[in-house]
């Protein structure tokens, strides 16, 4: 199964038989879709940054609620988390998708903004690889990130939501999680890695990703 990121919140997940897209972005979050081919859309809250359904080919069918899903041989469950409070607002609902494809399981974490409740832990705690958001100021920081990774002991984590260039400016860096997660930067990165259940790390480990869509 392969994993790409295509920027901010967006992820291409492909498998055998099955193409899934998390959180299409617009170009205004400076990354690019390129309408990418997909079956199957989830979308984990209705800001600009997160829905832009219609960049995706295809008919994808678009997940946007909670619950359990079967679509074309693959398993996918809608969590209902919290978004991050925003300019002294209450956040509002975020929904974190658990994805199985070609026997691994992926947990997108959407824009999550606080530590779940245990019943989301045990449900999200089912993923070899977590998608987490770590930038901070509007998003979920590094610490909290390393919390909540702790509790879900993935196999693997895959750092978004932070910054990688001008439109992301406002972003912590990636430097900050990797303290918090005791790995260090590395030299090259790739767009995307293909993961089978044979080839997951023992422990967590975290893998660092470049956009595709800047």
């Amino acid at each position: 199964m392969d994993i790409a990121w295509i920027g901010h919140a967006a992820f291409r997940l492909r498998g055998r038989d099955v193409a899934v897209v998390t959180d299409p972005c617009p170009a205004s979050t400076g990354f690019h879709l390129n309408r990418p081919q997909a079956d199957v859309v989830t979308v984990s809250n209705s800001a600009p940054g997160y829905a832009w359904v219609e960049g995706v080919a295809g008919s994808p069918r678009k997940l946007d609620a909670p619950g359990e899903f079967e679509i074309r041989n693959i398993l996918l469950t809608g969590v209902p988390t919290s978004l991050p409070q925003r300019q002294g607002a209450t956040g509002g609902r975020n929904l974190a998708f658990v994805i199985k494809i070609d026997d691994v399981v992926i947990a997108h974490l959407g824009d999550l903004g606080a530590l779940p409740g245990a019943a989301q832990i045990e449900e999200l705690s089912q993923a070899h690889v977590v998608l987490v958001p770590i930038g901070g100021r509007e998003h979920m920081d590094a610490p909290l990130a390393a919390q909540i990774i702790s509790a879900l002991e993935p196999r693997l984590v895959i750092p978004m939501l932070y910054r990688v260039g001008p439109e992301t400016e406002p972003l912590d860096n990636l430097d900050p999680f990797l303290k918090e997660m005791g790995a260090e930067k590395p030299a090259t990165v790739e767009n995307h890695i293909n993961v089978t259940p044979s080839s997951l790390p023992e422990h967590t480990a975290v893998h660092v990703l470049a956009p595709r869509g800047d």
